[in-house]
């Protein structure tokens, strides 16, 4: 995917938010903290099943509000899909397996990377976390062994009062043992968990998620879902109006207000519907009798599809997105639901 301009941030907390504007924003490198989906980062402003997922340092109450943080993306930076959002599809087994529902909203959840080829450091980081859990497993074996609660240790002093009642050289043994293990931890946590970071002066806005806002992007939503025509210019107008208008949000000086606003409805847009087909392809599979797995194998993502239902669903939409008057706004995305919904329909027939 092509790296987009403006990004956004549904944080945890307002001081969370007041942070980011005073410091700017710091993530680890590949790991889903942004999105181009202005919806999506509403919700992760306003909604607290979403702060479950988040790794603010703050504690937010029931009724404290995130921010929404809106950034340029620096030139020296890029923004793409986060790690582990990628699946396999075994049409021998009619099994898929990977990260399914990271792959059904992968256009919501972005990561940022610093420069260099994205798809090489996304697997350098995804090979530097496997090897962490496995040295992680090490460890509490190791422990087990030893008859240590793993749980238990936090720090070396921690183990050093655990094994006060060993002899002499068992101590040795163990602490040696661990300090290597934890020099290992340390090194593929550093290649796992890299830092990245957008300077002050690309924070360009910092917006309280209001009612108001909040009915005017559920509008979009529903258009977007419903496949109706949404006007991109009176979008833009109304909602740079309700950014503008609220004295509480954060605008950088000299700042276009409209000009960020339609590039990242544009962009809203565009995720919005691809997580919709994608969403349609996996249940595609479910009715072709697919077993698809979430994390692994361990974790299967349940959920009963009807074959009949969902042929009548794909028709319903082909016969709109065909229609000589069909459009959704952006022609690009015409041409997308078009052909990605009748492939779906042949490939349900199969």
């Amino acid at each position: 995917m092509k790296s987009p301009e403006f990004i956004t941030h549904g944080t945890s907390s307002e001081k969370d938010a007041e942070k980011i504007k005073n410091e700017g924003f710091e993530a680890q490198e590949g790991r889903a903290t942004v999105s181009g989906d202005l919806i999506y980062a509403f919700e992760w402003a306003t909604k607290q099943e979403r702060r479950k997922g988040s790794k603010s340092e703050s504690e937010i109450g029931e009724e404290e509000k995130g921010r929404m943080v809106i950034m340029k993306v620096p030139e020296d930076k890029s923004v793409d899909y986060a790690t582990h959002t990628d699946i396999e599809v075994d049409e021998a087994s009619k099994e898929i397996t990977g990260y399914s529902s990271k792959y059904e909203s992968g256009r919501k959840q972005l990561a940022i990377y610093d420069e260099g080829d994205v798809v090489e450091k996304r697997e350098k980081i995804e090979q530097a976390k496997k090897e962490l859990k496995e040295i992680d497993a090490q460890f509490s074996s190791f422990f087990k062994e030893n008859n240590i609660d793993h749980d238990q240790i936090k720090s070396k002093e921690d183990l050093i009062e655990a094994i006060k009642s060993f002899d002499i050289e068992k101590k040795i043994e163990i602490l040696k043992k661990a300090e290597e293990l934890e020099r290992q931890r340390a090194e593929k946590r550093r290649l796992g968990e890299p830092n990245v970071a957008i300077s002050q002066e690309n924070i360009l806005m910092s917006v309280v998620p209001t009612a108001e806002l909040g009915e005017k992007l559920g509008e979009l939503s529903q258009k977007i879902r419903g496949l109706e025509k949404v006007e991109l210019e009176n979008f833009t107008e109304e909602l740079s109006k309700i950014i503008e208008d609220n004295k509480e949000n954060f605008l950088a000086s000299g700042l276009d207000v409209r000009e960020v606003v339609g590039n990242l409805l544009t962009s809203t847009m565009e995720t919005e519907v691809v997580n919709m087909v994608r969403s349609l392809s996996m249940d595609v599979k479910r009715a072709q009798g697919y077993e698809i797995y979430n994390r692994g194998k361990d974790e299967v993502k349940e959920k009963e599809v009807d074959k009949v239902q969902l042929k009548e669903k794909l028709e319903k939409i082909l016969s709109i997105v065909e229609a000589d008057n069909f459009d959704i706004g952006m022609e690009n995305l015409n041409r997308y639901i078009r052909v990605n919904v009748k492939k779906l329909l042949e490939e349900l027939g199969r």
